[in-house]
């Protein structure tokens, strides 16, 4: 009796975590991602590299929550001396073409209920992201996946 009653416990476990591994197996963009390039206009209409900036970047992407870590360097290639630009954790919404942040903390001064739209394409390991506000382009990024 004993037996039968943890093979139904085991089957009815395996029953009720096989739906959130299948949706997470569905989800293109849950993983870790390294940003590659980007860059962004600012308040005067001009685009900044992220290159020039000597930005580096890492974005967490779980089943509901994005997170993300900047660090700006202010050493040089060969001595790299990081320092803290930016970051910011909430939560996500995507479809296939969309993917849009709801920041909850984060250390650039966004208010709660903002929001962030982007459109995407994955091409290979890399995530290609555009936000535009308003009709205009306002930032572009390449990511590439990590895990």
């Amino acid at each position: 009796m004993n037996k039968v009653l943890l093979n139904s416990i085991f089957a009815a476990a395996l029953l009720l975590t096989t739906p959130s591994f299948a949706i997470a197996q569905d989800n293109p963009l849950q993983g870790s991602w390294k940003l590659v390039s980007g860059k962004y206009l600012d308040g005067k209409g001009k685009w900044v590299d992220y290159a020039d900036l000597k930005l580096s970047a890492i974005k967490l992407i779980s089943a509901n929550h994005f997170s993300f870590t900047t660090v700006k360097n202010i050493g040089t290639t060969e001595q790299p001396k990081n320092e803290f630009w930016a970051a910011g954790t909430g939560r996500y919404q995507y479809t296939a073409t969309d993917y849009v942040e709801f920041p909850e903390l984060n250390s650039f001064g966004v208010k709660p209920g903002v929001s962030f739209a982007f459109t995407y394409e994955l091409k290979g390991n890399e995530w290609h992201t555009k936000r535009t506000e308003d009709g205009t382009l306002k930032e572009v990024e390449v990511w590439v996946k990590l895990d």
